[in-house]
């Protein structure tokens, strides 16, 4: 077997065969000339690899929890709403839609809402300290 170099990055090959021929091929940016190194084989080869990486078999399990433990819902609090009489017109801008006005402590946060369902849904969601009023004093 005789090799043949260059100083460029490209490098050629020259065997003989067993029926005396020489076949020569290049490695580096050129293509290779022989049939199992040829692109389209290497690419047969990974997709077949790949293929059967990506199959799942009857014999793969499913891991399942050996300590028994559940996952637990969300339950809600359902503390009722305390809702105290205001007459404060400054409290109430939108007084016509959003008769419930709700002070968040914990926020300092200021909501209006148009039902007390509406301020419990609120109340239940986030857990703040509140004050909660509602309108009573006479509209203009």
């Amino acid at each position: 077997m005789t090799r043949k170099t260059s100083s460029s990055k490209s490098q050629t090959k020259s065997v003989k065969n067993s029926g005396g021929k020489k076949v020569t091929s290049s490695t580096g940016t050129s293509k290779k000339t022989t049939q199992q190194s040829s692109p389209k084989s290497k690419t047969q080869a990974a997709l077949k690899k790949n293929t059967n990486n990506l199959t799942t078999t009857a014999k793969a399990k499913v891991k399942t929890s050996t300590t028994g433990t559940k996952r637990k819902k969300r339950q809600s609090k359902n503390t009722p709403l305390k809702v105290m009489n205001s007459r404060k017109i400054e409290q109430f801008p939108h007084l016509d839609s959003f008769p419930i006005f709700l002070h968040d402590l914990t926020d300092n946060k200021r909501c209006w809402f148009t039902c007390t369902e509406h301020a419990q849904k609120y109340i239940d969601r986030y857990n703040p300290q509140y004050k909660c009023y509602q309108y009573t004093g006479k509209t203009k």
